[in-house]
Order: structure tokens, then C-alpha cells, then sequence
């Protein structure tokens, strides 16, 4: 490879993060809900709350 191919810096790309309105919906069109505990959670949070190990 040359040396312009690796001096390029990655550019930062913006993740992708769903809109919580949008994630109960999908639960609620597979037969699922929240629990109310976890109903003010953000997915990030229910997602390291129920990780597996």
C-alpha cells in the first residue's frame, strides 16, 4: 500500500440509533412489551441492563 492509503484518517460515522416510539411498536407487533420499570429506559441502558455475559 502507499503512504496517502494509510495516513487517511477514518471518518466518523454516525450510529445508527432507533427512536424508542418506533422499538415499543415492534415489540408490541411480536407479541411484547416493556416492563413498566423499564419503560423510561433508553435502549442503550436495556441493552447493557439484559447483555448476556
Amino acid at each position: 500500500m502507499t503512504a496517502s492509503a494509510t495516513a487517511k484518517s477514518p471518518q466518523s460515522k454516525t450510529k445508527f440509533t432507533p427512536n424508542m416510539e418506533n422499538y415499543k411498536t415492534s415489540l408490541m407487533y411480536e407479541g411484547l412489551a416493556l416492563n413498566k420499570a423499564d419503560e423510561n429506559l433508553t435502549i442503550e441502558e436495556l441493552k447493557r441492563k439484559y447483555a448476556k455475559t
